[in-house]
């Protein structure tokens, strides 16, 4: 089985089919919360309001500042003005088209699709409530990473990953979205 058909496999099947909307603020998620709101972290996360009154962990992409010079300073608010439509397979918006095959630097939180400490291929999402228990996110709302080497799998924690972003709108291989992960690494105090 190739990556394309995991990545197909995880977000059809584990993103879209486990417990839509049923899932609750966990302790570990406020954890998480606690140790970056109004701390003056790296990034700053956020509660933000899920389906039918659930919480979530999201990231204020606000608080996300780029090194000048270095890589563009992507966020998932650019990704998401592409409202992406599978059937209508519309071209992307100038913003994002412009993107593609530059070196991005993009904060999220990593969905695995794999076991292990380390790993190569995960989703990039823009928060928790998209991680596993959620609704099933939009195109526009992940992005498929493949990193160079094996990183740490920060469960929980926003991520901020280097790398060469790509536009590939085939959702029939379950993204529109990639990224060549050089460097990935917590931004979590």
């Amino acid at each position: 089985m190739n990556v394309k058909s995991i990545v197909v496999a995880i977000v059809g099947l584990g993103l879209i089919s486990t417990a839509q909307g049923l899932w609750q603020f966990s302790g570990a998620q406020d954890k998480a919360l606690k140790k970056e709101v109004g701390r003056g972290g790296k990034v700053r996360v956020v509660k933000e309001e899920g389906p039918k009154g659930h919480e979530t962990i999201g990231i204020d992409e606000g608080s996300v500042v780029g090194d000048a010079g270095k890589e563009v300073q992507l966020t998932f608010r650019t990704l998401m003005a592409w409202k992406f439509d599978a059937d209508r397979n519309p071209l992307p918006p100038e913003e994002v088209k412009k993107l593609d095959d530059r070196t991005v630097r993009l904060v999220g939180f990593m969905y695995p699709l794999q076991e292990g400490a380390d790993i190569k291929y995960f989703c990039l999402l823009r928060t928790t409530q998209t991680c596993c228990y959620g609704p099933r996110p939009q195109y526009n709302q992940y992005v498929f990473v493949e990193m160079e080497k094996p990183t740490r799998f920060h469960r929980l924690d926003p991520v901020s990953c280097v790398g060469r972003f790509k536009v590939e709108p085939t959702p029939e291989e379950g993204f529109i979205f990639r990224m060549e992960g050089k460097t990935c690494k917590s931004v979590a105090r």
